[in-house]
């Protein structure tokens, strides 16, 4: 299974929450300009039929090497918010790697 992006949320101590969103980093496997790099965008996106899942990248990247799986290190740009109960924003980060 693929998960290219995903959804995190915790407390952090002071009280706020700490909510982010983190899409796949592809691009310390995929390379600009090259073969891999002109298919996939070719393709632009995976498609999911009913009995089968056309990737946008090959397998090994797609379900593994770049998929954000859960208490797994992986390569991803994020933004993080830090809330309040109120949905006030405190705070704003960009992170990447």
């Amino acid at each position: 299974e693929d998960i290219d992006d995903a959804l995190s949320a915790r407390r952090l101590q002071s009280g706020r929450w700490e909510i982010g969103v983190h899409i796949a980093d592809v691009t310390r496997f995929v390379k600009e300009n090259s073969p891999l790099d002109w298919e996939a965008r070719s393709r632009a996106t995976s498609v999911y039929l009913v009995d089968r899942r056309l990737d946008m990248l090959p397998s090994v990247l797609s379900t593994d090497l770049c998929s954000l799986r859960g208490g797994t290190d992986r390569l991803a740009v994020s933004v993080l918010w830090e809330i309040d109960d109120l949905n006030s924003t405190a705070a704003r980060r960009n992170t990447s790697g």
